[in-house]
């Protein structure tokens, strides 16, 4: 474009300003950075798309047509957001069922197996107690007694015996909750399954799960980060404001969101469990391993697995939303200093 001063071009990621002055021969160029327009970023369909492009007339009969129509639809419906939440929630819940079969049994047959050996230790000891009237040999019988226990019982305790607190982990509930803290990686202090069956079930459970796991939660994230965004600014634009315009309070969101977050699980987990308040704000103990989730009901076992779940949602969201702030500032820093560039 030109003008009476000299000439104007725009690039994609900046302006470059020419002109020529009659007075001087030379040319002069400047380079202005220029903040680019960030749209709405990609993500699933919250619903899936209900119409299909392959219009099939009564008298087109080809097989390969219907089943290209078919196979779209139904890659719609399930790479949906709505579809893609259906199909997580059944993988979890058949995940879960997998780890119940492979490992509920060998926890129930261990615990079988170490009270029949110690029963059986008692009554032999009781028998050869009663058997000899020298009480001054009763000492060294008993100890001999105790170090066959004591090695039958760490035995038992490195095969996975008592994990937990002692009661039973792999409750159908108990694997509802192991396959929540694998489909969102934290695992931190979750059991391990010890038979073979189960770990190979852990592994094919993992590898189909998590990324599908991500993919959903990323685009819920992305899409509440929209929303949000679009509430704080009273619009339905597909433009992502500047830094600048933004309100307080949606800088604040992410900080008070997971504040109120963690405070909403001491609640539920801690006080009304009835724990003091050291307990209470270390609640995420309590669901491990070595804290005793064992020995922690079933229904709340569930109720915990359902909070992680929103826990990690709720990060999704709050990485979206810092992730558009922070790009926003980085790209305009970018483009000032001629870092960056699009081509």
């Amino acid at each position: 474009m030109k003008n009476g001063k000299g000439d104007f071009y725009v690039d994609v990621d900046h302006i470059h300003v020419g002109f020529t002055n009659s007075n001087k021969p030379e040319r002069t160029t400047t380079n202005v950075g220029v903040q680019t327009t960030h749209l709405i970023p990609y993500r699933l369909r919250f619903w899936p798309k209900t119409d299909c492009n392959f219009k099939l007339s009564p008298s087109n009969t080809s097989c390969g047509l219907k089943c290209k129509s078919c196979l779209k639809i139904f890659s719609q419906c399930l790479l949906s957001q709505v579809g893609l939440t259906i199909m997580v929630t059944i993988w979890a819940l058949v995940g879960a069922y997998a780890f119940y079969i492979t490992e509920g049994p060998r926890e129930q047959e261990q615990s079988l197996r170490l009270a029949n050996i110690q029963r059986n230790l008692s009554k032999k000891l009781a028998k050869e107690l009663n058997s000899t009237d020298d009480t001054d040999k009763w000492p060294a019988m008993i100890h001999k007694y105790l170090e066959t226990h004591e090695s039958l019982f760490l035995e038992a305790v490195g095969a996975g015996y008592g994990e937990g607190g002692g009661g039973n982990i792999w409750t159908y509930s108990g694997c509802i909750l192991f396959s929540v803290s694998l489909l969102t990686t934290l695992g931190f202090g979750a059991p391990v399954p010890r038979t073979p069956l189960g770990r190979t079930c852990a592994v094919i459970f993992a590898l189909v799960g998590i990324p599908l796991h991500f993919l959903l939660i990323l685009n819920i994230g992305n899409l509440t980060a929209i929303r949000v965004q679009q509430f704080a600014f009273r619009t339905n634009s597909t433009d992502i404001p500047s830094v600048s315009e933004q309100p307080k309070w949606l800088k604040w969101f992410p900080v008070i969101a997971i504040i109120i977050y963690y405070l909403l699980g001491v609640i539920m987990f801690g006080f009304s469990r009835d724990r003091d308040p050291l307990h209470a704000f270390m609640f995420p103990l309590d669901f491990t391993a070595s804290g005793g989730v064992a020995n922690v009901l079933g229904v709340i076992r569930i109720c915990y697995a359902l909070y992680l779940e929103m826990a990690v949602t709720l990060a999704a969201l709050v990485v979206s939303l810092i992730q558009a702030s922070a790009s926003k500032g980085i790209v305009d820093v970018g483009l000032r200093l001629g870092l960056l560039t699009n081509t």
